[in-house]
């Protein structure tokens, strides 16, 4: 039997990690057989998965020539490449993927708009637009929101926070880090606002999170966030050097309204990034031009 194996570098809190396990359990529940490799044969324990998980040592042995080996990290490319047929799962467009790109034989599966206009027009390539989807538990349910409290990620873009602190002493700051999925939303649905801090982010799917879980946004420049991120519409984009200030003016009493306005707006932006909403798109995309994946 034909299998698709999703190779990933490892289980750690990171965005690629999880947006792969949820494409392997949005294809699974649409019958096709795929399964995630990670080096140790462990799977995340950060959120819910249902997809079965093997380690490298088991793989090997069982590998036919008529599998797949899905990639979505670069260096994984140049390790695979001789060990079967690949397909890219496209979660980036830095530098690194270029060879991955420029392979003819690898199949491209884009998950945002950036990637699929970057590979088209940079590389000259075609790409399937499978989509990318956030997970059900961060569409705001109605509890308590504390309009002062501020949201943040600090791995990528302490410094700015910092400023932020420093420009806003009277704001109630909420770090996100090292958090299991659950308990991130339940923090994010607590917050008035989430600070993007991360420049040049690929997705900035924390962003898209928080706007699903009703948070006003606030990002410096990003790429291929800017498919959801739209200026004075449901959020605000602003150059790193000018974010205590415009988090300042954004918290005035008299911006209540417009605060309410941004969160309304983001819940429904981030509803055209549930799950359901990807796996309709994989129903037809395997009827269709993806329907070689299921053979």
């Amino acid at each position: 039997m034909k299998l698709i194996y999703y190779f990933l570098p490892g289980r750690g809190l990171f965005g690629g990690v999880k947006v792969a396990f949820q494409f392997i359990d949005l294809l699974t529940s649409l019958g096709v057989k795929i399964a995630a490799v990670l080096p140790d044969g462990r799977a995340p324990n950060w959120f819910f998965t249902t997809a079965d998980v093997f380690s490298e040592a088991q793989v090997w042995p069982r590998l036919t020539d008529k599998d797949w080996l899905m990639i979505t990290w670069p260096p994984d490319y140049w390790r695979l490449k001789n060990r079967g047929r690949l397909i890219c799962h496209c979660q980036g467009t830095d530098d690194r993927m270029a060879p991955i790109f420029a392979d003819r034989d690898v199949p491209i599966l884009s998950c945002w708009r950036q990637a699929e206009e970057y590979i088209r027009n940079v590389h000259g390539r075609r790409t399937i637009p499978v989509g990318i989807a956030i997970s059900d538990c961060f569409f705001y349910d109605g509890r308590l929101k504390w309009d002062n409290r501020v949201a943040y990620m600090p791995r990528r873009g302490w410094h700015l926070v910092k400023r932020c602190m420093k420009a806003n002493l009277n704001l109630d700051y909420q770090p996100i880090d090292g958090m299991r999925e659950m308990s991130v939303s339940r923090s994010l649905m607590s917050s008035g606002v989430y600070l993007a801090t991360s420049v040049g982010e690929q997705f900035g799917l924390p962003a898209l999170e928080a706007m699903a879980a009703g948070c006003a946004v606030i990002s410096v420049p990003v790429k291929g966030g800017l498919e959801y991120l739209l200026h004075e519409d449901n959020c605000l984009l602003v150059q790193p050097e000018a974010l205590p200030k415009l988090l300042d003016w954004l918290m005035a009493p008299a911006q209540k309204a417009l605060r309410r306005r941004f969160r309304t707006r983001a819940i429904a932006t981030a509803n055209a990034y549930r799950l359901s909403v990807q796996r309709r798109k994989l129903v037809q995309l395997l009827e269709g031009e993806l329907s070689w994946i299921m053979k």
